[in-house]
């Protein structure tokens, strides 16, 4: 019993981040950097050096988040985003660059619109985190 619980908390150990580690991106995977590769090299995004955010699949949707260009602006971080997708294996990549600002202190994010107006961008259960990593590159 004693050998399962030593392997079992092992295994738990490699594969949770340590506790109270803040929150970074992950490395990019290398089938997500040959897509984005290929969109820079067809000049359909930026050849700008895009932080990998994060992805998302299942059978029937492929996403992807990067960000760049990150600017301080007071208690904020405005910065470029990116989700790269595609709602079936035959498709297109669909291309959404977005104009996003990080509210540091408040550890949510907005989004400008073609008016330049900024609203909420839906959050999720780890938005928080993100947005404090983002606000901590600006230092």
């Amino acid at each position: 019993f004693a050998r399962l619980a030593l392997r079992t908390f092992a295994m738990t150990a490699i594969a949770m981040p340590a506790f109270g580690a803040p929150w970074q991106p992950p490395a990019e995977p290398k089938q997500w950097q040959e897509v984005r590769e290929t969109l820079q090299s067809q000049d359909l995004i930026s050849s700008t050096n895009w932080i990998f955010f994060g992805a998302m699949e299942n059978a029937t949707t492929q996403a992807a988040e990067y960000l760049s260009n990150l600017q301080p602006k007071q208690d904020s971080v405005v910065f470029d985003g990116l989700l790269l997708l595609k709602r079936s294996p035959d498709a297109e990549w669909v291309l959404r660059p977005l104009v996003m600002r990080a509210i540091c202190k408040e550890g949510r994010l907005e989004r400008r619109n073609a008016n330049g107006e900024w609203s909420d961008y839906p959050g999720r259960a780890d938005t928080a985190d993100k947005v404090e990593w983002i606000c901590r590159q600006k230092l």
